[in-house]
């Protein structure tokens, strides 16, 4: 028996394809849910599956963010979990090593947990907690029956609803340390799978904000150069429990949160257009657009990267988008120019930059 068909009997080889299918059904999974919550809408497609389900409330898209963007966050851990297992790569290495290998693969998936549990209680249009204890629907309650006695004394329009108050029930002054721990395992994926220099750019920047709120809590605000002191409150007393709001902020906001916009930017672009630049590839137009950047660069050195900079701005023309840019033209140019023998850091460099700049060809123009 070769050294090969060893490798390929090994129970190790047996744990690795069966956990590279189970990555392959989850991020299949996460796709098509991705493309169900894009899809357009069809007259007669929603009212046909309420009719089916029986429930006038049943979805088959555009889902709610509000359970969506947790739900796809934590599923997203799960992946890398499984995918960038560190169980897995040091599954050879020492005992002690191996379980702390486990351990991390665990943290991973609870600080996702964790972050997707938050992002639901601490949201006003679910309160989790409260919606189990119905503290929030009984204040409700009373709310909107003082408001009913208050009309019917003053001879006023009887109000059917009213205004839904903050959660009652949330985690409190844990949030910090939740959103603390779940960063420090995140930083240690992101070393495993993006490297080390970027994860130091990031701690070098998360420093600055830190030190910056020191120097604010410790010596205030006056008399300070504005680039050295993040304030958290505007109040006279300096207390470090101010800046909770912001970290809430910083979770919950749909715009610049956690599982805001970089959950929506995922489900709304990366997903359907980087289903579409896979069948771009593998069809025709893929082919052609290669081959028309192609006679237009093919006198020139390094042909393939000069290629991969004019199909992009070609493509720039129909999206306008950078990020949309890359997800479609670079699952063709990026193999091409490392087929080329182009490097990776090259290659992506190139990609990110013929994108940038394609985002403002005309007729778009950004």
């Amino acid at each position: 028996m070769t050294d090969q068909e060893r490798t390929e009997s090994s129970p190790e080889s047996g744990v690795q394809s069966g956990v590279d299918r189970l990555v392959y059904w989850l991020a299949l999974t996460l796709v098509i849910a991705g493309l169900m919550n894009v899809t357009p809408a069809i007259p007669g497609w929603d009212d046909f599956w309420k009719g089916v389900s029986g429930n006038e409330f049943f979805k088959i898209r555009r889902f709610p963010t509000e359970w969506l963007y947790p739900i796809v966050f934590f599923w997203m851990m799960v992946i890398v979990a499984f995918k960038h297992s560190m169980w897995r790569s040091w599954i050879e290495g020492s005992p002690v090593r191996r379980k702390m290998g486990l351990f991390l693969d665990a943290a991973l998936v609870l600080a996702g947990l964790a972050i997707s549990l938050s992002y639901l209680i601490e949201l006003e249009a679910v309160c989790l907690i409260d919606v189990f204890t119905g503290d929030r629907a009984r204040l409700m309650a009373e709310v909107l029956q003082a408001e009913i006695e208050y009309a019917k004394l003053l001879g006023l329009p009887i109000p059917d609803s009213a205004d839904d108050p903050a959660c009652l029930n949330t985690t409190g002054d844990w949030l910090p340390l939740i959103l603390f721990g779940a960063v420090v395992v995140f930083l240690a994926y992101n070393i495993k799978v993006w490297g080390l220099p970027l994860v130091l750019v990031s701690i070098l920047i998360a420093t600055y904000t830190f030190g910056t709120v020191m120097n604010w809590y410790f010596f205030g605000a006056e008399d300070q150069n504005k680039y050295l002191v993040t304030i958290l409150s505007s109040e006279e007393t300096r207390s470090l429990v101010s800046g909770r709001e912001f970290v809430r902020d910083a979770l919950v906001n749909n715009t610049a949160g956690l599982l805001g916009r970089f959950i929506n930017v995922l489900m709304l672009l990366v997903f359907p257009y980087i289903i579409l630049g896979a069948l771009f590839g593998k069809c025709a137009g893929g082919q052609a657009l290669i081959k028309l950047a192609f006679s237009a660069t093919r006198k020139l050195r390094g042909g393939p990267a000069h290629a991969a900079v004019v199909s992009s701005a070609m493509f720039g023309t129909i999206t306008g988008g950078p990020v949309v840019n890359v997800l479609s033209t670079g699952v063709l140019t990026i193999p091409m120019m490392l087929k080329r023998g182009f490097s990776k850091v090259f290659a992506g460099g190139v990609e990110a930059s013929a994108s940038s700049g394609g985002s403002i060809m005309p007729p778009i123009m950004g």
